[in-house]
């Protein structure tokens, strides 16, 4: 984790800048930078190392949000999180859908630096009051798929417990806390996790686990608005 978090945004405009410039403490560890007008200029600057984090504003004049984050996150270059002034499960469920790990809250005010150390550390970052239905569409039937479930399978009990606890929205802290473990214990089994769903991040396991009902939905979730 970086000591100044850079987090450029993705608009043509400078609405959103301006917002999260007044939103993050001066001392925050954050810098918030851009805009940038599309995705290929975040893509540089991820790939140059001229930031850390991408936030994609979807309600561009046009219309473009989704394929300009979409196209970011492809790329593999660094964390997106998309931010919309709309809300709701429908605009997170496509935000995820492209490669978002998360959506920014409606709220903006100096929890916003948690929010960015949770989507830089690959943490899911979800408004709580959209966890329930968005879990509720992911977890549709033709939505679950047989790979997913013999992969789950091979979970140990404990490793089942950690993913059932990473999909309700709890951090790495948080799970290390509920199970009486260490962040670096906590780390070691998302690792083997990953390794057996056969998938790079936390936000993709948390896809899988939705998807095959192995979530509940009573935590909230960190740096929601």
């Amino acid at each position: 984790m970086p000591q100044r978090i850079r987090v450029l945004v993705v608009d043509p405009a400078r609405g959103l800048v301006d917002s999260l410039v007044r939103a993050v403490p001066s001392r925050a560890p954050v810098a918030i930078e851009g805009p940038a007008a599309d995705e290929a200029a975040a893509i540089d600057a991820l790939s140059e190392g001229r930031a850390d984090l991408v936030v994609v504003n979807l309600d561009r004049d046009d219309g473009r949000g989704l394929e300009v984050l979409a196209r970011i996150a492809d790329a593999g270059s660094g964390r997106v999180l998309a931010a919309s002034d709309r809300g709701g499960p429908d605009v997170a469920a496509a935000a995820l859908g492209v490669g978002a790990c998360g959506v920014l809250p409606a709220q903006r005010d100096g929890s916003l630096v948690e929010t960015f150390r949770r989507a830089l550390a690959g943490e899911l970052v979800l408004p709580i009051e959209d966890l329930s239905l968005l879990v509720d569409r992911i977890t549709s039937p033709d939505r679950v798929d047989a790979n997913g479930a013999n992969a789950l399978r091979s979970l140990t009990r404990r490793e089942r417990e950690i993913l059932q606890t990473l999909a309700a929205g709890a951090s790495t802290a948080d799970v290390a806390e509920a199970f009486g473990i260490s962040p670096l214990t906590v780390q070691s089994h998302v690792k083997n996790i990953l390794a057996k769903l056969g998938v790079h991040s936390k936000v993709e396991a948390v896809r899988i686990a939705w998807r095959h009902g192995l979530a509940t939905t009573s935590r909230s979730v960190a740096g929601a608005g």
